[in-house]
């Protein structure tokens, strides 16, 4: 054997090693390999939400960034789904610790007749002072509904009823959606606090 094939033999087989090892770990981190307690949604940068929140401001979802953001579109005469996803949301923000100052909530109102801003607010208070309550003109709100793929109607017969579609959008900190979450999935606190974390530690 030459004198030079003794060592390029285990020089190679380190560096095959290290190679490997950095791809894997590349991977994990980045690839898309996270079991999340929600469902999978295409990689792109979140729709619009151009609004007047509950304390007369304007708002876009870009003020928030460096920030995980979940949005969710509902009423505040919702009898059930409204205020129980409201409420688990709460409860997986409180599983977070000190991250919970880097994570908001966004409740966009589908009747904005009725949720005006201080109904809003007095509405939200109840769950978290800290989220954030969004209106705007009818037309507004069924622009940014169709843009997150929201359908929604007022119920035959019940004018006080709205039928709509109940998920939570995670956004994470660059803008980007990562996850949705439907009425059975946001139940999972402890899974949604696990995607939040995650969200805010690759994002």
């Amino acid at each position: 054997m030459r004198k030079g094939a003794r060592w390029r033999s285990p020089f190679r087989a380190v560096i095959v090693c290290s190679a490997l090892a950095l791809g894997f770990w590349s991977y994990s981190k980045f690839g898309n390999v996270f079991d999340y307690a929600g469902s999978p949604v295409p990689h792109r940068l979140a729709p619009r939400l151009d609004l007047i929140t509950d304390r007369g401001q304007q708002f876009s979802l870009g003020q928030l960034r460096g920030h995980a953001v979940l949005v969710y579109f509902g009423y505040t005469n919702c009898p059930d789904v409204c205020p129980t996803t409201l409420a688990d949301l709460a409860s997986a923000l409180r599983g977070l610790g000190g991250l919970r100052s880097k994570v908001d909530v966004v409740f966009v109102t589908l009747d904005p007749a009725h949720d005006t801003p201080p109904v809003l607010r007095h509405y939200l208070t109840a769950f978290d002072p800290h989220f954030i309550g969004l209106t705007a003109p009818p037309a507004a709100i069924a622009e940014a509904a169709k843009s997150w793929n929201i359908s929604w109607k007022r119920a035959p017969g019940h004018a006080d009823y709205i039928d709509h579609t109940s998920v939570v959008a995670l956004v994470g900190p660059h803008g980007y959606l990562r996850t949705r979450y439907g009425v059975a999935q946001i139940s999972d606190r402890d899974g949604v606090s696990k995607d939040i974390r995650h969200v805010l530690d690759v994002s």
